[in-house]
């Protein structure tokens, strides 16, 4: 009987000893069961924090689950807790996504839709805030893997293979050479139990715990005695510090998005999707600009069908430009596809598209009607292209057309510069320019006279075949244009090419893109090229020829206004193909002169309002002037005629008030002129032709004019009268207190009045 007891024995351990177990409801011939025995009697070491310990919860509901995650690798902090939420029924598998779309700091290595559910093959974590989540595969560094909601998918058991791409965040995965096992613990349970089931079958309870523990070289180790709560992800981007990158995105599988570089150089990417709970853009966002306070993205389609990723957005995608949040979205923007969009003023903007250009209430957030004369042509014969707005007119490129000149006060095309235009810009001088295949068009910004300029011997073709916004463009501290250049229509040439708008010069080799060296190089990409317009530094981003795969590297280069190269960007592999960089618009118009209160009886007194306002961050000529009101018109009569002068008619003795709005890309401030016409007096309007110099002035202003100088008046920036004494037409200034004054000189032939500044 002894010796039969003793058979049993043997028998019974033999069998746990070869017995076959699961990981993750996966059958393994390769661990056997004494080791999970083992385990279960260690885990009762676990500690026991509450739901209340923990910081980061994920989804809503009126359940609870805990989620631990335990990597083993002698980093701290381990063991990782974070909270999950939910209504109705939910498994493992939910929280680990969840959970990982909900914390960027966090993602897992998944083998989904095998027979037994999801295989969790690997967890990561970003320790040091870096942000560089991702994998390497088999040590190839060419071509990383970067998780898309938290979660990167492999479709083989190869979860051995991958390595994390910074090395001091934790990484662990594995499945032959170590593993992730899952324990749990639900409220009835007294201690944790090893899980025969995989995350996707796991279903939680309420007060459901699920640890999982990496076992390396596949050693079972305690669950920790401590579990860290993770902190609540918070990250701010300040909108105003950096630039955005437009892109495409991939055609045929992810609508379009925009990454956002700071100032610090850490990219931000899919900003938008990120602020609107995955939303995105349209299909091939090909076009972005930010107007007043709101950012408006363009794309060529309303989505693209092979997204499930993101939720579409449409072919107009209206945002706030300091919170990424979305305003509005329209699939329809008149019946054609999308291509770029121009504020025109408060109230309107316009829509280029394959088929017209349409109008846009701003303030309804709604689309309108086609501009009449702006259609015509089939959708790649007549495609609408780049568009600006000067002080006066909107610029439009129409394909095989040329450029049309609308007026926006009347939203009427007045004029068409007939040619094969490839793009149109403004200058920081307001000159107006236009492209061609090799040859530039100066366009007079009132006239519409042209002059043309011949590129020496590089060629800018264009793209109107698959159109972007190109690469021309201008700088707004020097008074220049910039582009790249072009081998053929489908490819671009590696030299930035500068026109001198001064000297009407070349430089076909102002600087020349890097990575030129291998059998695969760097081109651009889309637009390619922008210019911050306050730093005066040229953006440009490039992809790797080679088509297919070569197209997940992208780069941004930074140079300075010199072509030195001052900064190179990797960004993540990915298929971004960047449209364009938008740049934030940060700084409104500045009144930088004192504006006259005091004009003649019965003469007009007349201001270029030119040289009064600027912009740090857009064009200083392009901005708007308009007269907004005047409380009296028979005191005076207040005009902006066409070459940006105000010109206050005094009618009876008396005040009024005067508002002029300055409109500069979209921001908009207004002031106020007192007007008093009853202090000074003249019969005749004689056009200024008297100078003051030097200005700014430290000790003594000159007059400079050939009529006889009767009077002298300055007014400080309160309108006080300050005693000044002429002497050889020389005024001595030099105890006047720093800042902005107004003199008014009659002479006996005219009054004129003039700012000057005491420095």
């Amino acid at each position: 009987m002894r010796k039969n007891y003793f058979i049993v024995i043997m028998l019974f351990f033999a069998f746990l000893t070869n017995a076959q177990i699961k990981v993750q409801g996966v059958p393994r011939n390769d661990i056997k069961l004494k080791t999970v025995t083992q385990k279960q009697v260690t885990a009762k070491k676990a500690n026991a924090i509450t739901f209340a310990d923990i910081q980061f919860w994920v989804g809503t509901g009126s359940n609870q689950a805990a989620f631990v995650v335990q990597w083993n690798d002698g980093k701290t902090s381990d063991a990782l807790v974070w909270g999950f939420k939910w209504d109705g029924t939910a498994t493992g598998e939910d929280m680990i996504k969840a959970i990982a779309k909900a914390d960027p700091r966090f993602f897992t290595l998944l083998k989904q839709g095998t027979q037994y559910g999801s295989a969790i093959g690997g967890f990561g974590y970003d320790l040091n805030g870096t942000g560089t989540n991702g994998l390497y595969k088999d040590g190839n560094k060419t071509y990383p893997y970067y998780p898309f909601n938290g979660i990167v998918n492999t479709a083989e058991y190869d979860f051995d293979a991958y390595t994390g791409i910074d090395a001091d965040d934790h990484w662990q995965s594995g499945w032959t050479l170590g593993y992730w096992s899952y324990w749990v613990k639900d409220p009835t349970d007294e201690d944790y139990n090893y899980s025969s089931v995989g995350a996707s079958t796991r279903e939680l309870q309420n007060g459901s715990w699920d640890v999982w523990n990496f076992n390396p070289n596949m050693e079972m180790i305690d669950i920790a005695a401590t579990f860290t709560p993770v902190a609540p992800y918070v990250k701010t981007i300040d909108y105003t510090k950096g630039y955005f990158m437009v892109n495409e995105d991939w055609f045929g599988h992810v609508n379009g998005s925009v990454n956002f570089i700071d100032n610090n150089g850490n990219i931000n990417y899919r900003v938008y999707s990120e602020a609107n709970n995955n939303n995105s853009f349209g299909a091939t966002t090909q076009y972005g600009t930010i107007y007043g306070d709101k950012f408006y993205f363009v794309s060529k389609q309303a989505k693209d069908g092979g997204d499930t990723q993101y939720t579409p957005g449409g072919r107009l995608v209206v945002a706030d430009a300091l919170t990424m949040k979305k305003i509005a979205a329209f699939d329809n923007i008149g019946g054609g596809d999308g291509r770029s969009f121009v504020g025109v003023d408060e109230k309107t903007g316009y829509i280029g598209a394959s088929n017209g250009i349409f109008l846009f209430d701003i303030a309804n957030m709604k689309v309108g009607s086609l501009i009449a004369g702006t259609g015509g042509g089939s959708q790649y014969l007549g495609q609408i292209g780049n568009m600006i707005r000067t002080s006066k007119y909107v610029f439009a490129v129409k394909q095989s057309t040329g450029i049309l000149v609308i007026d926006p006060k009347t939203n009427t095309v007045v004029k068409t510069i007939s040619g094969a235009f490839h793009s149109v810009t403004q200058a920081k001088d307001g000159s107006v320019w236009g492209i061609q295949n090799q040859k530039l068009i100066n366009i007079d910004a009132l006239t519409f006279a042209t002059t043309e300029y011949a590129i020496p011997t590089t060629k800018y073709l264009g793209s109107w075949g698959a159109w972007n916004a190109g690469s021309f463009t201008y700088s707004n501290k020097e008074n220049a244009l910039y582009w790249n250049n072009n081998v053929s229509s489908f490819v671009a040439g590696i030299q930035i090419v500068k026109f001198d708008i001064a000297t009407k010069t070349f430089n076909e080799n102002f600087a020349t893109l890097p990575g030129q060296t291998g059998t695969y190089k760097q081109i651009m990409y889309g637009a390619g090229l922008r210019i911050d317009p306050v730093s005066d530094h040229l953006i440009v981003n490039t992809t790797e020829s080679g088509f297919g795969a070569h197209y997940q590297k992208n780069w941004i280069h930074t140079y300075d206004n010199t072509g030195k190269l001052i900064d190179t960007k990797v960004l993540n592999d990915y298929y971004w193909f960047p449209a364009m960089t938008v740049f934030p618009d940060n700084a409104a118009p500045v009144v930088n002169s004192v504006l006259p209160s005091q004009v003649s009886t019965g003469i007009p007194t007349v201001i270029d309002l030119k040289t009064v306002v600027s912009d740090e961050d857009n064009i200083s000529a392009a901005i708007i002037k308009t007269i907004k009101s005047n409380s009296d018109e028979n005191i005076v009569l207040a005009e902006i005629n066409a070459n940006e002068e105000l010109v206050l008619t005094p009618k009876n003795g008396g005040t009024a008030i005067v508002v002029i709005s300055f409109n500069s890309n979209g921001k908009v401030i207004e002031k106020s002129i007192l007007i008093d016409t009853s202090t000074l007096g003249r019969d005749e309007f004689t056009k200024l032709q008297l100078s003051i110099y030097p200005n700014p002035v430290a000790d003594y202003l000159n007059i400079s004019t050939e009529d006889e100088i009767t009077d002298i008046l300055i007014y400080d920036v309160t309108g006080r009268t300050i005693n000044a004494r002429l002497n050889n037409n020389q005024i001595d200034v030099s105890n006047f207190a720093k800042g902005f004054y107004i003199i008014n000189i009659k002479t006996d032939k005219a009054n004129y009045t003039h700012k000057f500044i005491k420095k």
